[in-house]
């Protein structure tokens, strides 16, 4: 716990998270929260996005969490304001769209990083910045291929040429599309770094896997806390795992549920070195480890089963 005690980054000081309406934006700025951090996060839309504000008010009261505007992430300087007096940012805002065709995407998915980058860049108070990216920036988990050995110096260019390919731009293209966006953006968001690091703050890029959405929150935190972290990848997968496992856990929970049979038993071949890395860093913040996919699961059903109108935090011990 020596790490907690002398953070790079002081307690109380702001994590800017944008893209925070996301599905790990709001994870990620719920453990900045937890840590002992004040969130301000980027949405588009102010009024949608409002019960945000109102849960987490709600579970760690007033004047920790805010939300701010950015109507269009692609436009010069779009962050500069957001970033002001911040001394951490996440970018985890990317393009959603689904659209097959890597033009309307992967160019605006860069614009979208290397801004935040910026913005950053230019903001005397920020310490820290982590770019969110994806597993798929380094190999793609829906293809059946030999099995590889995944480094922080592996990027995956197949995909890449997958998405770029001539048209026609077809369904099929979307995952394509979307993991290229993330090797690309990262990619300029590494080339940006390099030719600026020596002006300002520490660059730390994360990537996904099976791992519990808290979890992937908490290597944030202390991507953007531990003073020993920086310029580097941190790989956050936590196991591997196949359906069947899934429903097996299920089956358990509850013999009655109506369930499909397996089908699914294999599991992923990759051999990701770096993983360890990633998982001291969660000891480091006092957890255990990795959360085990049977509690991901559970707590993942038991949201459904208690979810309702009213917005909420949830709590749970792993």
């Amino acid at each position: 716990m020596a790490l907690l005690d002398n953070p790079a980054v002081p307690k109380g000081s702001i994590a800017l998270v944008t893209g925070v309406n996301g599905l790990l934006g709001s994870h990620i700025a719920k453990q900045f929260l937890e840590y002992g951090y004040k969130v301000r996060g980027t949405v588009r839309d102010l009024e949608k996005n409002f019960w945000l504000s109102t849960a987490f008010d709600r579970q760690y009261g007033p004047d920790k969490f805010e939300l701010v505007q950015v109507r269009d992430m692609m436009s010069e300087g779009a962050f500069n304001e957001a970033v002001k007096g911040v001394a951490i940012v996440v970018h985890t805002a990317s393009v959603m769209s689904l659209d097959p065709d890597p033009h309307n995407v992967i160019p605006r998915v860069i614009d979208g990083a290397v801004n935040a980058l910026k913005a950053s860049y230019s903001e005397p108070s920020v310490k820290r910045f982590i770019f969110t990216s994806s597993s798929a920036a380094v190999v793609s988990p829906w293809d059946n291929h030999e099995p590889l050995v995944i480094t922080e110096a592996s990027w995956n260019e197949d995909l890449v040429k997958q998405a770029w390919a001539n048209p026609p731009y077809t369904a099929e293209r979307i995952a394509s599309v979307y993991g290229a966006s993330k090797v690309q953006s990262e990619q300029a968001i590494w080339k940006y770094h390099k030719e600026n690091h020596s002006q300002r703050p520490d660059l730390v890029v994360n990537t996904k896997y099976y791992i519990d959405v808290d979890d992937t929150g908490r290597l944030h935190v202390a991507a953007a806390i531990f003073g020993h972290v920086r310029d580097q990848r941190i790989f956050g997968f936590a196991g591997r795992f196949n359906w069947d496992e899934v429903l097996d856990i299920l089956r358990e929970d509850k013999p009655s549920r109506m369930l499909p049979e397996n089908f699914s038993s294999g599991v992923d071949p990759h051999e990701i070195e770096p993983r360890d890395k990633a998982e001291q860093l969660l000891r480091d913040l006092g957890r255990p480890g990795w959360t085990s996919l049977k509690n991901s699961v559970l707590r993942t059903i038991e949201s459904f089963r208690t979810a309702g109108d009213e917005a909420k935090v949830y709590e749970w011990d792993t």
